[in-house]
C-alpha cells in the first residue's frame, strides 16, 4: 500500500489479525473512491485519502460547519462483519475522546455514516512520523529526552483513566511543528488496554510491536501501565542509539531478546540518561519506573542535567535514583562503561587519573597470590557431587522463556494435570510451559480409577493452543475371562 504524503496524519497500521482476505486492492480502490466526494454527518466533505490500514481508512476532509480541514478514521464496508474490530474501534473513539493532553491527538466528535460504519473525526496533523524522523539518523540528546517527556505526559493522562497503550512505537507517534514549537502527538489507542479492554480478548493473546514489547508482553501475562514505559525506554534508546535495543531475524527471537538479554550499552547518552534508561528498562516490572508521571519528573531531571553539560555549566547534582552515589545493576552493563570521552580541552576526572595506580596494584596483588599458591603443597580437590552439578546445570534451562499459558479442562473434575513429570495443578486450571527451548513436553491428566490421558506438544509461540485431550475413561471393575470351565448353575 502507497504511503501517506507527508505533511499528513500518521498512516493507519494494519494487525496481523486485519488483513481483508477476500476483498482485492482493485476492490478496495473502488470503494476508497466511492466514499470521496461524499458528505458525513451533514457536515465532512470528504476529499483524499491520507492513510489505510487492514481494517480502516483515513481521509482529509472538510468541516464546512466550522470552516476547518480534519481528518476522519471510517471502517470500510467489507469488514462491517468484523463483530471484534468493530467493537475495538468503537472502544478506540471512546477511549481517545476522553483525553485532552496536548501531545494526545485530539478527536473532535465521533459517529455512525448512513450506511452504519463507525467513524471519528480528528485534527488534521502536519509534520512527520517518528519513525519517518528515525530513517534520517540519531535524533541529538537533549530533543530525544524533550520528546520522550511529552510522550510521557501524554501516557500519564491515559493511565489515569485507567488506559494503557499496549501498542507504543515511532509509528504511533506523530512530530508536529507549529510556528516555533515542536509538539509530539501520541496516535492510535485502537488496541489500548484496560479492565474492559481484557474481556475483549483472550488469555495469552499477544498484541504488540516486537523492538518495542515489554517482557511481560512477551510472556503473554497480563498487562498494566508499566508496559507503556518500558515500550517508551526502547523508543528513547532507539532515538539516542539510531537502533532499538533489540532486534533479531524473527519476532519470536526479538521477543526472546526482551526476556533474556541485556541491554547493549548505550554509547551516544551522558551517564543521567544512561540511568534513567536503566530504570526504564528493567526487566522486573516491579523495580521498573512505576508511573509515566514519574518518568517524566526523571526525565526533566535529565534535561537539565544534559542542559547544563551541553552549556558547559557546571552539571547540577541529581537527586534519588538519578543520582551520583545511585548504583544499578540495571539491564546492561555498569555506567561507567559506557562514559563519554571529555571533550578536547577539559580535564579528566579524579576517578579516570587514578585508574592506572589501581591497576598496578590489582596487578602486583594478583602475582602476589600466585606466588603463594606455587609454594603450596598440592591437596586432593574436594568430591563433587555429580547429581548436584547436574542440578546446577539444568536449573537455568527454562529461566526467562516466554511462557504459553494454556487453560486445560477435562470430562472428569479434578484430574490433576502432569507437566514433564510434575504435577502442576487439578482442572479446570492453567499451566505454563516454555516456549523457545525446542523440546517436546508431555502434558498428562490423570486421576486414581480412570486411564490416563496424554500429549505431546512443542509450542512455538506463546498463543499457540494446546489440541483437545480425549475424554477419561474409567478403568473396568471387573475383568471378564473366557474358558472352558463349567456354565454357571452346573454341578
Amino acid at each position: 500500500m502507497p504511503s501517506p504524503p507527508r505533511g499528513r496524519i500518521a498512516r493507519v497500521e494494519p494487525s496481523k489479525s486485519e488483513a481483508p482476505s477476500s476483498a482485492s486492492s482493485s476492490t478496495l480502490e473502488v470503494s476508497f473512491n466511492d466514499d470521496i466526494g461524499k458528505s458525513i454527518g451533514g457536515r465532512y466533505l470528504i476529499q483524499e485519502v491520507i492513510g489505510e490500514g487492514g481494517m480502516g481508512v483515513v481521509y482529509e476532509a472538510h468541516d464546512a460547519q466550522v470552516d476547518r480541514q480534519v481528518a476522519i478514521k471510517l471502517v470500510r464496508r467489507e469488514c462491517l462483519t468484523d463483530s471484534k474490530f468493530v467493537i475495538r474501534f468503537r472502544r478506540e473513539l471512546e477511549v481517545t475522546s476522553q483525553l485532552r493532553h496536548p501531545s494526545t491527538i485530539r478527536v473532535y466528535e465521533h459517529g455512525e455514516t448512513e450506511d452504519g460504519r463507525p467513524y471519528m473525526v480528528m485534527e488534521l496533523l502536519t509534520g512527520q512520523s517518528l519513525a519517518e524522523r528515525l530513517e534520517q539518523g540519531r535524533v541529538p540528546e537533549f530533543q530525544a529526552l524533550q520528546f520522550a517527556r511529552q510522550i510521557a505526559e501524554s501516557l500519564s493522562e491515559a493511565h489515569e483513566h485507567g488506559i494503557f497503550h499496549r501498542d507504543l512505537k515511532p509509528d504511533n507517534i506523530f512530530i508536529e511543528t507549529v510556528g516555533v514549537t515542536t509538539v509530539v502527538k501520541v496516535l492510535d489507542f485502537g488496541i489500548a488496554g484496560g479492565v474492559d479492554a481484557m474481556k475483549l480478548t483472550r488469555a495469552g493473546e499477544v498484541f504488540g510491536t516486537p523492538q518495542y514489547m515489554s517482557p511481560e508482553q512477551c510472556n503473554g501475562t497480563d498487562l498494566d501501565a508499566r508496559t507503556d514505559i518500558y515500550s517508551l525506554g526502547c523508543i528513547l534508546y532507539e532515538m539516542l542509539e539510531g537502533k532499538p535495543p533489540f532486534s533479531a531475524e524473527s519476532p519470536m527471537a526479538t521477543m526472546l531478546k526482551h526476556v533474556r538479554a541485556k541491554v547493549p550499552t548505550p554509547r551516544h547518552s551522558s551517564p543521567s540518561t544512561i540511568k534513567l534508561l536503566q530504570l526504564a528498562l528493567r526487566k522486573d516490572r516491579t523495580k521498573r519506573i512505576q508511573s509515566a508521571g514519574r518518568f517524566a519528573e526523571l526525565i526533566g531531571q535529565t534535561l537539565g542535567a544534559v542542559r547544563a553539560a551541553e552549556e558547559g555549566r557546571p552539571v547540577p547534582e541529581l537527586s534519588g535514583a538519578l543520582s551520583v552515589s545511585a548504583v544499578h545493576t540495571g539491564p546492561f552493563a555498569p555506567v561507567g562503561a559506557s562514559r563519554p570521552t571529555p571533550p578536547p580541552g577539559v580535564a579528566p576526572t579524579a576517578g579516570s587519573n587514578q585508574l592506572p595506580l589501581i591497576l598496578i596494584g590489582v596487578g602486583v596483588v594478583g602475582l602476589i597470590i600466585t606466588i603463594v599458591m606455587l609454594m603450596t603443597p598440592n591437596s586432593e580437590p574436594a568430591p563433587v557431587d555429580p547429581k548436584a552439578a547436574d542440578t546446577k546445570a539444568a536449573a537455568p534451562a527454562d529461566a526467562g522463556l516466554p511462557m504459553n499459558r494454556t487453560l486445560i479442562r477435562s470430562n472428569v473434575e479434578a484430574a490433576s494435570v502432569v507437566v514433564d513429570g510434575k504435577v502442576q495443578c487439578s482442572t479446570p486450571c492453567e499451566i505454563t510451559v516454555p516456549v523457545g527451548d525446542n523440546k517436546v513436553h508431555e502434558i498428562r491428566l490423570t486421576k486414581p480409577g480412570y486411564i490416563d490421558a496424554v500429549q505431546a506438544w512443542r509450542p512455538l509461540t506463546v498463543t499457540d493452543l494446546l489440541p483437545a485431550f480425549p475424554d477419561l475413561r474409567p478403568v473396568a471393575s471387573t475383568i471378564e475371562v473366557k474358558g472352558a470351565g463349567k456354565k454357571p448353575g452346573t454341578k
